[in-house]
């Protein structure tokens, strides 16, 4: 061992703060015994601090340190204690007028009536986004599902009662469901928007089915000939699957 390390082992006192090694100790014992240097150096600190030591212990402690000592120590106990006791009466009311807060908001209010009629007047062609607005959210909202798709401008999307993601041929279709007013009838309209690149049109002939009370009708797209719409009118008391 060398001895700088020796004496910073000593230094910090590392032995008595039971921090030090029992092997790095064996170490240093052995360097002490071989190293005069050391030795002297480390006898001389030990006789230094015991002088110190003795000198400490001979210093007078003033009459009555110990009892003034302790009252402070009361004292400070004391105002801690109101400290606590005063903070914690703040807590108790700031509860409670949370509490009432709480209460006085949560208490039901009467139904306006007239602001209730205003509410039923709404009209989302004039009060919410366009038509064409609508389709774009639509359409931004297959997108981010990863579906690439066109949509019909022609078609009325505050209209639009569902929409979502099915599956033909292993392939991912968009279909939009219309509830549409035909004069005093609705009619339940089933879009389904058909990519060229995935299915050949070309061998599809339009089918009319008039037993189950459905018409299917198949509307190319007139600004790109990739996309097809397929429009499938049902009876409005069928329910549609999503």
């Amino acid at each position: 061992m060398r001895c700088e390390t020796a004496r910073t082992i000593l230094e910090l006192n590392l032995p008595q703060l039971g921090e030090a090694d029992w092997r790095d100790m064996d170490a240093v014992e052995n360097h002490l015994k071989g190293c005069p240097a050391c030795h002297t150096w480390w006898s001389e600190r030990a006789r230094e601090d015991t002088l110190l030591s003795k000198q400490f212990r001979s210093v007078p402690v003033p009459e009555g340190l110990s009892g003034r000592l302790n009252n402070k120590m009361i004292r400070l106990q004391s105002a801690r204690r109101r400290q606590i006791a005063c903070l914690s009466g703040v807590a108790v009311v700031f509860l409670a007028a949370l509490g009432t807060g709480y209460l006085w908001q949560s208490a039901p209010s009467p139904l306006d009536t007239h602001e209730l009629a205003r509410l039923l007047e709404w009209r989302p062609e004039l009060d919410g986004p366009s038509s064409h607005e609508r389709m774009e959210q639509i359409a931004d909202s297959f997108r981010r599902l990863g579906v690439t798709v066109r949509l019909p401008e022609s078609l009325d999307y505050h209209q639009v009662v569902g929409y979502g993601v099915t599956e033909l041929q292993g392939n991912r279709v968009p279909q939009i469901f219309f509830q549409m007013d035909e004069g005093a009838s609705r009619q339940l309209v089933r879009l389904l928007v058909l990519d060229s690149r995935k299915f050949d049109m070309s061998q599809y002939s339009l089918e009319q089915n008039t037993t189950t009370g459905r018409q299917v009708e198949l509307v190319p797209d007139s600004e790109d000939d990739r996309f097809y719409f397929l429009l499938s009118t049902q009876d409005p008391k069928r329910q549609p699957s999503y």
